[in-house]
């Protein structure tokens, strides 16, 4: 995506009278994060990517009515989110094809980091033991590195209670993680220091 403000309003302009090009341009720079966003979320690279291949088109379907109350990415992410939660309570609709798709770079995006997948993997059976509205501000915030504000806008929910549910998390994961025999519990001192540098 552009550095210029000023492009990025006239692409989104564009895109709102209905230039796909636009929208391509604005959309194209934010897909490895909504796709290791879409990825922390289901576990799975080729549900994944169906999530991002679904959310782009839902967006270009609603671009019109994005009014900037939030910014342009975490719209989008809140798209990604909630094409999950849709993807989970219509779980026969996952693999179906999509019926309209974009350009070759809306599927083909990059993986999550190396290091962060290989967490991930690692954290991901304890994550899944989590509620929803615990495991997605963690994700969300110590994983994908969205802000407090940010995350209250993709999850609807004030500050209060983001910063709440993120603490809540944490400790129930802490709880498991310390718990367990395996080699998982090696990582949690880097966990909590990664986590400690953002709060600081």
């Amino acid at each position: 995506m552009s550095d210029d403000p000023e492009q990025r309003r006239r692409w989104l302009r564009a895109a709102q009278r209905g230039d796909r090009d636009a929208f391509e341009r604005l959309l194209a720079p934010l897909l490895p994060r909504l796709y290791s966003l879409a990825y922390h979320l289901t576990q799975h690279r080729d549900d994944a990517a169906d999530v991002v291949q679904d959310s782009a088109v839902k967006a270009w379907r609603a671009i019109g009515g994005f009014r900037e109350e939030a910014d342009f990415s975490t719209w989008l992410a809140r798209i990604v989110r909630n094409t999950v939660l849709d993807d989970v309570k219509r779980a026969s609709r996952r693999h179906e094809e999509a019926t309209e798709t974009l350009p070759e770079a809306a599927v083909h995006v990059t993986e999550p980091r190396a290091e962060r997948a290989e967490l991930t993997a690692l954290l991901g059976g304890y994550l899944a033991d989590l509620s929803d509205k615990l495991r997605e501000p963690l994700i969300l915030y110590d994983l994908e590195g969205y802000s407090y504000e940010e995350i209250a806008e993709v999850l609807d929910l004030n500050l209060g209670t983001v910063k709440s549910r993120l603490n809540r998390a944490r400790l129930a994961l802490r709880e498991r993680i310390l718990a367990s025999p395996d080699r998982l519990s090696g990582y949690m001192p880097d966990v909590l220091a990664v986590a400690a540098r953002r709060e600081g």
